[in-house]
């Protein structure tokens, strides 16, 4: 499942998946998707270090660019280097997907639908 086109609003959910950082275009958009979403990710690091956790910020504007991430085995954030960051892997439950108003109004035309 490595680098395919997905986003949040291709209605696919992205957990499970895990995408190299080949470039910073590439890098950006990663962290983007990784920000927008309501699980955990798991940052791999080119030093071979891994940390699983919410990543809740992103800062392109600082220089280096950085992302700050609430470790799971750890009371405090951590802040990261964009440059340091290798892979992102979408590890934990996508607690919002499937909650969308479409799909609320969806199930509720179907119950409707069976009460007439």
């Amino acid at each position: 499942m490595d680098n395919q086109q997905t986003s949040a609003s291709s209605g696919k959910s992205l957990e499970g998946q895990k995408f190299q950082l080949t470039d910073p275009e590439e890098r950006r958009r990663v962290i983007d998707l990784a920000f927008d979403y309501r699980g955990d990710v798991t940052i791999e690091l080119r030093s071979g270090e891994s940390i699983e956790g919410y990543l809740y910020d992103r800062d392109l504007q600082s220089s280096p660019p950085t992302v700050k991430i609430f470790p799971k085995a750890q009371s405090s954030m951590q802040s990261l280097r964009y440059e340091e960051l290798d892979a992102i892997s979408f590890s934990g439950e996508d607690t919002a997907f499937g909650k969308s108003w479409d799909d609320w109004v969806h199930k509720m035309e179907k119950i409707t639908k069976k009460k007439l």
